[in-house]
């Protein structure tokens, strides 16, 4: 490992460990009513932005009344000893 991948991993450590720092000192200070009520407000506001993003992401539903459709089953598997007299019959030439 070279020396400036050893550097930049301790920058990267030391940035990981303020950005937690910095969040774990929010979350224990003390908000005020207003502080709160600005939070929740940024919230909503970035709830209302992911669920117009999500919507025009998603691809339109069919909203009208779909047909019936008949259900057909799969044909079974001949058994065994089908497939073999219908090999052996395959392999036989017709005499006329």
């Amino acid at each position: 490992m070279r020396i400036e991948d050893v550097e930049r991993l301790a920058d990267d450590t030391a940035e990981a460990i303020a950005y937690q720092n910095e969040i774990s000192d929010i979350l224990q200070s003390n908000m005020t009513a207003e502080d709160e009520e600005a939070v929740l407000e940024e919230l909503e506001e970035l709830e209302r932005q992911e669920a117009d993003r999500l919507r025009l992401d998603l691809p339109r539903a069919p909203n009208g009344v779909l047909p019936d459709k008949e259900i057909v089953e799969p044909e079974e598997e001949p058994e065994e000893e089908e497939k073999e007299t219908h090999r052996r019959s395959r392999n036989n030439p017709m005499l006329a």
